[in-house]
């Protein structure tokens, strides 16, 4: 005797369409994963590259100030990234102030990165140092005072 129904072959309707929704939504989530992966490692990146143009703006400054020339604040100006191929915007500012003791000053160099849709800057990286005021004269002023210690010691050495 053969039964009627036949064994039952293949999906149903509703069973692809539930699966394809399932599958539908996992790859709504994972495009946003991938999305939300990509937008840091571009902040990582800029807020790297920020760090490094931050460091050789204040270390340009230091070297200025070693050769006498006062270091100067300035408001936002366009700064050249190092690499050619980066399409991210970078902006620079220098702040001087005076110190909390005479003859020093805080200086304060400021990095953004900003978005290429003119949204708020992507990455933002400040240094600040304390340096001696080279208007002032002061690191003169310690070489001779050494000077003269090294020449007490040489003339002192000598009477014995």
């Amino acid at each position: 005797m053969k039964s009627s129904r036949s064994p039952r072959r293949g999906f149903s309707l509703l069973e692809i369409m539930l699966a394809l929704a399932i599958l539908g939504g996992s790859l709504a989530i994972l495009s946003r994963i991938a999305e939300t992966g990509t937008s840091a490692a571009r902040e990582a990146r800029d807020l790297s590259v920020a760090r490094l143009l931050c460091q050789s703006k204040l270390s340009q400054i230091l070297l200025d100030a070693s050769a006498g020339i006062s270091p100067q604040g300035s408001p936002m100006a366009p700064l050249e990234a190092f690499d050619s191929q980066s399409t991210t915007p970078f902006y620079f500012s220098v702040d001087v102030q005076p110190g909390q003791l005479d003859g020093l000053l805080a200086i304060r160099v400021t990095v953004e990165a900003q978005h290429l849709n003119g949204g708020p800057p992507t990455a933002t990286f400040s240094l600040d140092r304390w340096m001696i005021d080279p208007a002032l004269g002061l690191e003169a002023a310690e070489e001779e005072e050494e000077l003269m210690k090294e020449e007490a010691a040489a003339a002192a050495g000598g009477g014995q």
